[in-house]
């Protein structure tokens, strides 16, 4: 890797094969990739399947990099919201819990308003009804969504908001934070599906261990075309010291996540970011936010 970029490198958002849809490389290509690149730690993603078995296989092809999974909980993955699979998912060593992306509820309506729930959205699977919340009805968390939190929170791992809304973000985030959830991913704020305001972020990042997942994949023209600069000032005003930097790469249509976060980083530069601020985004923030320097816990039995 170029001297000039960071070394020890963090992505913490990427898609692989196999898959419902292509990608453009397998769990054990991907963990191959980036262990050449010097990465410390690649984390798996899928909406549709749990990538904590799968990183322990993919972890036979990378020595120094760290291959980590998880599960998101979308319908087609763990049924929704379900305890017991998040339970299973934290035996097998995941490490990131991510709440619905394209079964949740806010998904669900973006996709109707947007007029895309039979264009890419369609491709990802969808659903009959409203989706997923996790607010009851009288806007708190729910029973489940509290029981997944205490689990993570007693793992030691990482919960990412996934594709919930901004009323859900602002209520789970600081009931995870004071369930001892120890690090918090928001996923992808400036995605038109998610639209977390700077405000909000600005309150929760006073929490401490929430951390604001900017992708850059939503930049692309196959994406959200959030313009970089949009980026660059949603990093000037929360900070640099809350901001993840990830690709959410992996679809077959883009270069590879190696490339991808080269190509991020080169951007940001050119926006005005020192080494040490791009350093701190793809190195030492994710790698706080996966605590990665922690000792590993075990989850409690019986969720």
């Amino acid at each position: 890797m170029n001297r000039t970029w960071p070394a020890g490198l963090v992505d913490t958002h990427v898609h692989t094969a196999p898959d419902v849809i292509p990608r453009l490389m397998t769990d054990s290509e991907l963990a191959r990739a980036v262990d050449e690149a010097g990465y410390r730690a690649v984390v798996l993603k899928s909406h549709h399947t749990v990538t904590a078995a799968r990183a322990t296989m993919a972890q036979e092809h990378a020595t120094e990099t760290q291959v980590l999974g998880g599960v998101v909980l979308n319908v087609q993955a763990t049924g929704g919201i379900n305890p017991h699979a998040v339970d299973t998912v934290l035996r097998l060593g995941g490490r990131v819990v991510w709440l619905p992306t394209i079964t949740a509820a806010n998904q669900v309506r973006h996709a109707a308003e947007k007029g895309i729930a039979s264009g890419n959205l369609a491709r990802l699977g969808s659903i009959e009804g409203p989706g997923l919340s996790v607010l009851d009805d009288e806007g708190r968390p729910t029973a489940d969504v509290c029981q997944v939190l205490d689990l993570i929170a007693a793992a030691g791992a990482t919960l990412a908001t996934g594709h919930i809304g901004p009323a859900e973000i602002v209520r789970v985030v600081p009931e995870a934070r004071r369930r001892g959830v120890p690090n918090v991913l928001v996923t992808h704020p400036e995605h038109s599906c998610v639209g977390l305001g700077l405000d909000d972020q600005l309150q929760l990042a006073e929490l401490g261990g929430v951390w604001f997942e900017r992708v850059f994949a939503v930049t692309l023209p196959t994406s959200d075309e959030v313009p970089l600069e949009r980026i660059a000032e949603a990093v000037r005003t929360v900070g640099v010291d809350s901001t993840v930097m990830a690709t959410d790469f992996g679809q077959a249509h883009n270069v590879s996540p190696v490339v991808g976060l080269q190509q991020y980083v080169e951007a940001m530069r050119a926006r005005g970011f020192t080494h040490a601020d791009v350093e701190a985004m793809t190195v030492h923030n994710p790698t706080a936010a996966l605590a990665l320097d922690a000792p590993a816990a075990t989850a409690e039995a019986g969720a």
